[in-house]
């Protein structure tokens, strides 16, 4: 008895890379205002620093997707 057919498995790959690319672009995100508040070139507030990864990461997901 399978608990996972073929095609949920391949749903929850797609879903699974999905989530991990959006992560990345908001890691990247963070880590960039951190060290730029560290060096005190800027610091963004929060909300500011969500935005932008949200932004990036569907940027960078489009251009992905469009090789």
């Amino acid at each position: 008895m399978k608990i996972i057919s073929e095609q949920n498995k391949a749903i929850l790959i797609k879903r699974s890379k999905s989530f991990i690319w959006r992560l990345g672009g908001m890691l990247a995100i963070a880590l960039l205002d951190f060290v730029g508040g560290q060096l005190g070139l800027f610091n963004l507030p929060p909300e500011v620093v969500v935005v932008v990864g949200l932004i990036l990461s569907e940027v960078t997901k489009q251009l992905n997707k469009t090789k």
